[in-house]
């Protein structure tokens, strides 16, 4: 993973991936050594975060679906044709409170099992546009299935009724999802500090019930029931966190909105220097290379965001029922369609540039398919992958073990990447192989090869891409959120001389290997057989990619290179 320059030395054949031909076993025993040292560091340090993944122990998205069918199949309620929506979701504000104040073990300790903090969300809703916006909604708990939500279109079959009897209805209400009415007291519309009286229907009543015996920081517990024309409409529970708070993370999100902005700001600059450079090298240009290359980053891309249909599908259910499933939906293909595109259009010149600089820079950083030894280059990609990504995975492990209990970092679960939202979860891992492609081609090909080029130091020309690299991933929900510029950033540098010293073809290896094994977890953790054999497939895939394309024979009279 480092800068090593190659040089010669009389009567030794150089090893273009490297090293000296004779000393690639000296070499790769040190791999070895840091990549299993780097596994079981990863283990040691993040063993108490994998075991406290939900994905591990919760319910399959069939089986809440079904609990969700026979809770509206009680009720009288027959869901025959109705679409169905269903995601994993969380409490993000309280999460991040909990994360901040250290809250976590006291939350878990205190919260009744009818409010949790992470469940799903299924919505069964009318395709048809004609039909209006009719919702049926019911929230589980991640294990059992319990519903400790539900909401429900109103009802034109129902009665007028008087405050004392909606009360009462609210009551049992609450009863039969199992909620502790003796932790509950009833707020009065002063306390609730309603608006206006005309904002409820006529004959709707609204109810809220503070958890008096929840006491977790300055976070509070809510119950909250709708009765309307003698129905009872939503049963619903909320957090709510200090106003301090919201204001703090409001802001650090705007920050990280900025940051993010100037990594697109440099990357843009690093597009229009490629495309510049691309007509001022006057060398052969590897088109065939650069074009499948190009479209295969633009195919993942694509891949992954559809795979992503039930979070958006969800998303326009929250905006306006069918309608905004209908506008959300049409806006998000249009703009997967046309990112990917872009995106494969911005890899081209890329490519091609950097692969052009290669060759006045340190033509072993990617070899030519005519190359004789390029298939043992690719079989020495794959397996060195292997190892540098464990080498990494123990750095992250190191990382984030200090950063919290030294330094103050903490992070909030992000759900919206949780393979349990996919459209195929068993695909999810596919990501890895767009992030380590694109972004190996985008600050390692040409970042590092380009300033490479002008600059003495390799320090420094690893140094800028890694910094632009890292801003980019700003909006992770990890905070303060300046940590993972740092993680990344001096990752970045530690990715660039691997660059520098084992090639091109292995950093992509290392990096697809690193992202896939860490998107296989959950895959592993569901303990879903298809999710299992999908997460044993992807691990493999890296070496059987690599080792299968070192089987191509190189064609000679090919003018190209690979």
């Amino acid at each position: 993973m480092q800068i090593f320059p190659v040089s010669t030395m009389a009567g030794k054949r150089i090893d273009r991936g490297g090293g000296f031909v004779g000393a690639k076993k000296r070499s790769d025993r040190w791999l070895w050594g840091l990549g299993l040292l780097g596994l079981l560091m990863y283990f040691v340090f993040s063993w108490q975060d994998l075991f406290a993944a939900q994905e591990w122990k919760a319910l399959s998205r069939e089986e809440v679906v079904e609990k969700a069918k026979a809770n509206w199949q009680e009720a009288g309620i027959e869901l025959e044709g109705y679409r169905i929506n269903a995601v994993m979701e969380s409490e993000p504000s309280l999460d991040g409170y909990l994360g901040k104040e250290d809250l976590r073990s006291e939350f878990e300790n205190q919260a009744p099992a009818t409010a949790p903090s992470v469940y799903w969300h299924v919505t069964f809703y009318a395709g048809e546009m004609s039909s209006g916006d009719t919702r049926y909604e019911t929230y589980h708990d991640l294990v059992s299935g319990q519903v400790f939500r539900h909401i429900r279109p109103d009802t034109d079959d129902g009665k007028e009724i008087g405050e004392t009897e909606a009360l009462q209805l609210a009551q049992s209400a609450l009863s039969k999802l199992g909620i502790d009415r003796t932790r509950l007291s009833l707020l009065t519309d002063e306390e609730l500090m309603l608006e206006e009286v005309g904002d409820w229907e006529l004959n709707s009543f609204h109810f809220v019930w503070e958890d008096h015996q929840y006491a977790v920081g300055e976070s509070r517990l809510y119950y909250s029931v709708n009765v309307t024309d003698g129905n009872v409409s939503a049963v619903t529970s909320y957090y709510e966190v200090p106003e301090a708070f919201e204001q703090w993370q409001s802001k650090q999100t705007l920050f990280a909105s900025i940051l993010t902005g100037f990594s697109m700001l440099g990357s843009f600059l690093m597009l229009v220097i490629a495309f510049v450079f691309l007509f001022l090298l006057q060398q052969k240009r590897p088109h065939w290379t650069t074009l499948w290359l190009s479209l295969l980053v633009m195919v993942l891309y694509a891949a992954s965001n559809i795979n992503q249909w039930p979070i958006i599908e969800a998303q326009g259910l929250a905006e306006g029922g069918v309608l905004g499933v209908l506008i959300v939906g049409a806006f998000a293909i249009v703009a997967v369609v046309f990112v990917s595109i872009l995106v494969g259009a911005g890899n081209y010149p890329l490519t091609m540039t950097g692969a052009m600089l290669v060759r006045e820079v340190k033509p072993s950083l990617w070899l030519s398919r005519k190359d004789p030894e390029w298939g043992e280059r690719l079989r020495l990609a794959a397996k060195r992958g292997y190892l540098l990504a464990f080498a990494w995975m123990g750095f992250q492990g190191l990382f984030y073990f200090i950063g919290e209990r030294y330094f103050g970092v903490w992070y909030e679960n992000d759900l919206s990447m949780s393979p349990a939202n996919m459209w195929v979860p068993a695909l999810f891992p596919l990501m890895a192989w767009f992030a380590g492609i694109s972004e190996e081609i985008v600050y390692r090909l040409f970042g590092v090869t380009f300033l490479k080029r002008y600059l003495k130091y390799s320090f420094v020309a690893t140094l800028l891409p890694a910094m632009i690299w890292a801003l980019g991933h700003s909006l992770y929900p990890i905070y303060p959120i300046y940590t993972r510029f740092i993680e990344l950033t001096i990752f970045g540098v530690i990715i660039g001389y691997c660059y520098l010293h084992y090639g091109l073809e292995t950093v992509i290896f290392a990096h697809v290997i690193f992202d896939t094994v860490l998107m296989c977890i959950p895959l592993f953790l569901s303990g879903e057989a298809v999710q299992v054999a999908s997460g044993i497939g992807f691990l493999i895939l890296p070496l059987l990619v690599g080792y299968g394309f070192s089987l191509i024979k190189p064609k000679r009279e090919q003018l190209d290179f690979a």
